[in-house]
């Protein structure tokens, strides 16, 4: 056996006594997406009545927030709003989590940065706050904590089946699509928003994931409470091919208004920030003021729905609908901008319902023959504001088509959402999404490639060995090893192991001409003190852009910056070969495995020699009780069992035991294997022979 594939099965041993785990089987993965699905889908309905509650609680009624609240005296306007705010302050001083907004970047850096990891100690506390600021009237929607507690069950679920990351990160996305299919009755909306907005990939085996996890949770949420669309929304028809020039003009307006909306939310947050107050008391001086303008516009409070459906309908009158645009924008920023907790798609919402009802009553006015009522330019303000702020057009234009079912509205709509999509990104103004990570000092990577190098660490790929020299090692013996070797550059270190520097092949060439002096010659002369140096934590991305500086095919591993102790290396070649096999899905010879230390799960890749294959195997019932001293897959075959795989009866996950010789298979089993593949296909062949003996 090749001295190559001993060390890449040493390696793999070592892994396998930290609990080896192999990528989870697909039929796992798919066998969660309806057990996913019913879960967001109650879990929706439990939030939905939660919030009812407790605004019924506050106002006397869980249904419409506005008839409830126009019959409250004045100082419960102010007092409920106060009292809202106070418990949010507390609930995040005692959990220590931040309450703003309604947590769909916290999905993104999730998605993006973190493997699709999403814990419910940070979850349950920020929803709660979400829950008590809408049932207190802040001026916000439910959908972002409906979204957040999704994605912590799907992410949960996922970790607790050991998925892939990348299985993970669709679970966590079609969990959230999920929740906002939910809440708004639109599971085409639903799916689209996660593959526009959170993963930024519309390949099949992301969308089918977040369609069927979607659809079943509509299916669940239906049930539940009820069938009909969010919004009520009365017929209308695209009159003329000549209403294309308003409706052009509507989509302007919306992506004018979109930027606005944007950059007063991180005003307010701006100025709350500012405010000489402790941040638990925030979240009440902003709810206080939305408590004062509530008075006497009661229709600021809450996501709105109830307004929109007055709007839809013309029955608002037009000096109201004037009024209450600015007061929106004003009341959602200061609920936001103080720290409180919930989403701003309903709200979004409600303001393009505003701008295109004001603007449809002015147009029909003055066209009463070419124009539609004002109702419809109201359903496509909506699509127009929301397309403007997240940057999903797609996501805007399904969801409000999905309210509607009719094809006649859908042309104006398509129109508006990519003319207010294009007017902001003309204007340079980013999504609320983009905003929010930018002021967090977060970079998302872009597409799935970008996804898979931002999480894999150098560690999942470093290798241990380490060529090094000390300091005072002689020229001659330094040109003794590349004359042996094969390398460009060779590492100095001393003697606690710290790195001091590499030395070039071609620091070396130029030194021959010196003949006189190169008996003083020693490796510290020779090495770069400035090359260039990865540590185990760093992601790959980062790594590639060190690479890109140094002009190197390798990369020293030091332990830390400050440490500065030669550990490993890692090289190009490794890069390359993550990226095809992961990003381009080609066949590398890389075994890909998921470890599990100390309750944390990461990839591991070992570089497997030519004509090696790993390949797992499942126990037929014959050979229940046999151990694996009489399969003598090693002794016979050359092959090698790694981990045996177990499902547990009682839980139902997956058990992963060191084999031993003496240890009795049950049916159901999985070996994993590795050698060549043609001693491979020869055990599977006996296996099959055995079977077939046992039932003959």
């Amino acid at each position: 056996m090749n001295r190559r594939f001993q060390a890449a099965l040493e390696k793999l041993r070592t892994l396998a006594g930290r609990k080896l785990a192999r990528v989870a089987e697909e039929n796992t993965f798919l066998f969660l997406l309806p057990l996913v699905g019913l879960a967001v889908g109650f879990a929706s309905v439990f939030t939905a009545h939660v919030i009812a509650f407790f605004q019924k609680l506050c106002w006397g009624s869980g249904q419409n927030l506005l008839s409830a609240a126009q019959t409250r005296p004045w100082p419960q306007h102010i007092l409920i709003p106060l009292a809202g705010g106070l418990v949010v302050g507390l609930i995040g001083w005692l959990f220590h989590v931040q309450t703003r907004g309604g947590g769909i970047t916290t999905i993104m850096q999730a998605v993006g940065l973190k493997g699709g990891v999403v814990t419910l100690r940070d979850t349950i506390p920020r929803d709660f706050a979400a829950t008590v600021t809408i049932a207190a009237g802040g001026s916000l929607g439910r959908e972002g904590a409906m979204a957040m507690v999704a994605s912590a069950i799907g992410s949960n679920i996922g970790q607790r089946f050991h998925l892939t990351t990348q299985q993970l990160r669709i679970l966590v996305c079609a969990s959230a699509a999920a929740a906002l299919a939910a809440v708004y009755n639109a599971p085409i909306g639903g799916s689209l928003f996660a593959l526009e907005i959170l993963m930024g990939n519309f390949a099949l085996e992301v969308l089918g994931p977040v369609v069927v996890v979607s659809v079943i949770s509509t299916l669940v949420f239906r049930s539940c409470m009820g069938s009909l669309p969010r919004f009520d929304v009365p017929h209308y028809n695209f009159v003329s091919a000549w209403e294309l020039i308003p409706y052009l003009l509507l989509g302007v307006l919306a992506g004018l208004t979109a930027l606005i909306f944007v950059r007063l939310l991180f005003g307010a947050q701006d100025l709350f920030e500012k405010i000489p107050l402790p941040g638990w008391a925030k979240p009440a001086l902003g709810m206080l003021l939305v408590g004062v303008i509530g008075v006497w516009w009661p229709h600021v409070y809450g996501n709105g729905f109830e307004v929109v459906n007055l709007t839809l309908r013309e029955q608002i009158p037009i000096l109201v609908l004037v009024a209450l645009g600015p007061l929106k924008m004003i009341a959602s920023s200061l609920t936001f901008g103080s720290g409180n907790a919930g989403g701003l798609f309903t709200p979004s919402l409600m303001l393009g319902a505003l701008l295109g009802g004001v603007f449809g009553y002015g147009t029909h006015t003055l066209f009463p023959n070419a124009t539609a009522e004002p109702g419809a330019y109201a359903l496509v303000g909506m699509g127009g504001v929301l397309a403007g702020m997240t940057h999903a057009p797609l996501t805007a234009i399904m969801m409000i088509f999905e309210q509607t079912n009719s094809y006649q509205i859908v042309l104006p709509l398509m129109f508006v959402c990519i003319v207010s999509h294009f007017t902001v990104t003309t204007l340079k103004g980013g999504s609320l999404e983009q905003e929010t990570l930018r002021r967090s000092g977060v970079v998302l990577p872009t597409g799935p490639e970008g996804s898979v190098m931002q999480t894999l660490r150098v560690a999942d790929i470093m290798h241990a060995e380490v060529d090094a020299v000390k300091p005072d090692t002689p020229f001659a013996t330094v040109v003794e090893w590349f004359l042996k070797g094969q390398r460009n550059w060779l590492y100095v270190v001393d003697d606690q192991q710290r790195f001091r520097g590499a030395i070039s092949l071609h620091a070396i060439k130029d030194m021959l001409h010196q003949t006189e002096s190169l008996g003083s010659v020693v490796a510290d002369d020779l090495a770069d003190s400035t090359f260039g140096f990865a540590t185990p934590e760093q992601h790959l991305a980062d790594t590639m852009d060190q690479f890109w500086r140094q002009n190197c095919e390798r990369l020293p591993v030091l332990d830390s910056p400050g440490g500065r102790k030669l550990i490993g290396w890692i090289s190009k070649r490794d890069l390359i070969g993550i990226y095809s096999q992961e990003i381009l899905r080609k066949r590398q010879l890389l075994g890909h495995f998921v470890m599990t230390d100390n309750g944390e799960k990461r990839d591991a890749f070992v570089e497997l020699p030519a004509g090696f294959a790993l390949h797992s195997i499942e126990v037929a019932p014959p050979l229940e009780g046999v151990t694996l001293e009489e399969l003598a897959a090693r002794s016979a075959y050359d092959v090698h069992v790694l981990a045996i795989r177990r499902r547990d009866p009682v839980t139902g996950r997956d058990l992963v035991l060191i084999p031993e010789p003496k240890m009795a298979f049950s049916a159901g089993d999985r070996l994993e294997l590795i050698g060549l593949q043609e001693n491979i296909a020869r055990f599977e062949q006996a296996l099959a022979g055995r079977v077939a003996n046992t039932q003959g």
